[in-house]
């Protein structure tokens, strides 16, 4: 039986069973959806905003949710663009915020696309406010306010399964991971952003289909692992992954040398930091996360990094050759590209001390590589007291 068939209802859960209270709900979210119901159309706020607010975790997003399409939505709401191939959605801008409107999705089977592995590259079928809690991933993402009432709208258990911590997958897991294999790392993030554990099902269609992870687009899989490794949970993702074996078809350059006890340590030690920094509201770019990732591979061929014989142009072109190679996995921004080697090559300068030092300490990418060389020390690399020298240069 499937799981639309056995809840007829919702539960409607009202402010005192949520206890979320309406100054807590973002004002550009509210006021979207006040225009859309103005206008004729049902709105209400989904997903994560209400997902974290009911465990006491503050969201970084409040998405919204409609009956209108993404044509009517701009008419609406006009300073806003449509946006996305597989599955059309609209981003309103306010000021740095950003607040994504989706259209209702229905299990209709007209304008879907699928891959011959039965992968979804395209879904723009929309229905109602029940067809689409049942096309959303996970239980616990599927839930809606009605900001009017500031009730709660569950039509699959979600709210039940954020009580009691448990990630399940609405309907089949293996389904749901055949359609979008993207699910399984964010089944993977919200277990280690949760603490939540996974249900059965969910957990054996990871193993199943993690293969299917080598058919996302490079360029998605960069935007994923950036939500993964830039948002406070770094060190237990990799962990995760690397227990479920999917780091292969995100990293496949890193997967081997986190085997080595020398760089796993170095790699670890770069996550705790990362993890660290972002809850100290400190910046963290992906510049410096893919320098770590790929420093060990860059390692392996190049040999001593640390001896004078060491030319940066050689950096640069391994480095080119690396990157390349990883773009066929996992796509990198040229801009971020530059960064990573930047930050390689300043690495040479920084053990030229002290003839180089005015010329290194005036280069943009200065703090980032004087951060690695602190990481490399930190790792157990002997680098003569660098890191001492330039941290009393620093200060002088």
């Amino acid at each position: 039986m499937s799981l639309k068939k056995t809840i007829s209802e919702p539960e409607i859960f009202n402010i005192s069973d949520h206890q979320i209270k309406k100054n807590q709900l973002d004002k550009e979210a509210i006021s979207i959806i006040s225009r859309l119901i103005d206008a004729g159309y049902e709105a209400y706020i989904v997903g994560g905003f209400i997902r974290d607010s009911l465990i006491g975790v503050k969201s970084k997003d409040c998405d919204v949710a409609t009956n209108a399409t993404p044509e009517e939505i701009k008419e609406v709401i006009p300073k806003t663009r449509i946006i996305g191939k597989r599955f059309k959605i609209v981003h309103a801008r306010v000021g740095k915020k950003l607040i994504e409107i989706s259209t209702f999705r229905s299990s209709g089977k007209k304008n879907i696309k699928k891959s011959n592995k039965g992968i979804l590259l395209r879904d723009n079928n929309y229905g109602s406010i029940e067809d689409d809690a049942f096309r959303r991933d996970f239980t616990i993402n599927s839930l809606y306010m009605d900001t009017k009432k500031m009730e709660i709208i569950d039509f699959v258990g979600g709210f039940r399964d954020l009580q009691s911590g448990m990630l399940k997958s609405i309907g089949e897991s293996s389904k749901r991971f055949i359609e979008d294999p993207v699910r399984m790392i964010r089944a993977i993030r919200f277990k280690s952003k949760l603490g939540f554990k996974l249900d059965n099902k969910l957990e054996k269609g990871i193993h199943r289909y993690r293969h299917l992870l080598s058919e996302v687009p490079s360029g998605r899989k960069y935007e994923e692992l950036l939500k993964m490794f830039l948002t406070g949970n770094a060190f237990s993702i990799m962990t995760e992954l690397q227990n479920y074996r999917i780091t292969e078809y995100l990293l496949p350059m890193t997967k081997n040398f986190l085997e080595g006890k020398k760089d796993r340590r170095f790699i670890l030690n770069a996550l705790k930091d990362s993890d660290k920094r972002f809850h100290q509201n400190k910046t963290l770019t992906p510049a410096f996360l893919f320098a770590v990732m790929l420093w060990p591979a860059l390692i392996s061929k190049i040999g001593d990094m640390n001896s004078k014989k060491i030319k940066i142009p050689r950096i640069s072109r391994i480095g080119n050759l690396l990157l390349k190679k990883h773009n066929e996995y996992c796509f990198i921004p040229k801009r971020v590209q530059s960064s990573i080697k930047e930050i390689w090559e300043i690495q040479v300068m920084l053990l030229r001390i002290p003839e180089k030092a005015n010329t290194t300490l005036k280069h943009k990418r200065f703090r980032a590589a004087f951060d690695f060389l602190l990481l490399r020390e930190k790792s157990g690399e002997n680098l003569g007291g660098a890191g001492d020298w330039w941290t009393k240069k620093i200060s002088h």
